[in-house]
Parts: structure tokens; sequence; C-alpha cells
């Protein structure tokens, strides 16, 4: 076999225009791609570590508002207790006090009542004892004098008891 240097010239110039040709229309290009596909997911990893770094605050956020929440639920609970108590108690004293103002109201009905069946009893009674001296007496009364005993005996039956 033997060389021809001017084919061998043509042979390496060829090559120098085909490694130059690849160069400049395919490895740079190739090169250019993985720069950029290099990029975005260096860019789609920083914002999976920003959508993270959201996410874990927004969730820190919404467990701080459910927190807050529930502790004003419990406050919001721990007053209606208190004040249901309050209601009750208030209404039991009321209750309490109405039933003592009824028991002193007919307490007072039933000392009326008894005095005035008293004072009924007293004048039937002086009404009798008038009666029953007129008899004795056989005298006749006028009603001047009837009334007058009738006030006395009255008065002694009072002094009695």
């Amino acid at each position: 076999m033997e060389i021809h240097p001017d084919l061998l010239i043509f042979a390496i110039i060829n090559f120098l225009i085909l490694v130059f040709a690849l160069y400049r229309f395919l490895w740079k290009p190739y090169l250019k791609m993985l720069d950029d596909r290099k990029e975005k997911i260096s860019e789609s990893l920083s914002a999976a570590e920003a959508a993270t770094e959201d996410a874990k605050a927004t969730k820190a956020a919404l467990q701080a508002e459910i927190a807050r929440a529930r502790a004003q639920a419990d406050s919001l609970l721990s007053a209606a207790q208190k004040n249901s108590e309050e209601t009750k108690r208030d209404i039991i004293a009321q209750a309490k006090l109405e039933a003592q103002r009824l028991t002193e109201k007919a307490k007072a009905e039933i000392q009326r009542e008894k005095e005035a069946a008293i004072m009924q009893i007293k004048q039937e009674i002086a009404s009798l004892a008038v009666a029953a001296a007129a008899r004795i007496l056989k005298d006749e009364m006028n009603d001047d004098l009837q009334k007058k005993l009738t006030d006395k005996y009255i008065q002694e039956v009072g002094r009695v008891q």
C-alpha cells in the first residue's frame, strides 16, 4: 500500500472540515442543549424547593390558624358554659325569691283571713252573749245598748286572747 501525499493531504483536509462541521453544527448545539437542560433542571429544583418551603410555611400557618381557632372555640365554649351557669343561678335565685314572695303573700293572706275569722267569731260571740244577757235580764234592749254591750264583749274577748 502506498501512501499518496496529495491524497493524504486531501483526506486530512476533509477530516478537518468534517471535525469543524461536526463541532460547529453538532457538538456546539449538543453542548448548548445540555447546558439549557441542566439550567432548566436546576430551575425546576429551585422552584420545587421554593414550593416545598412555601408549602411548609403554609402548613405551619394553617396549623397555627387551626390552633387559634380551637383556642377561640374553647374560649367561646367556656364562656358559654359560664354564662349558662350564671343564668342557671340567676333563674334559681329568682325562682327562690318568687317562691319566698308567694309564701309570704300566702302567709299574709292567711293571717288576714285568720284575723277576719277571729273578728267574725268575736262579733258572733258578742251577739250571742248580748242575746243571752237579754234573755236572762228579760229586759228589752234598744239598739244603742246592744251596740255598747257588743263592743264591750268584743274588747273583753280580745283581751282574753
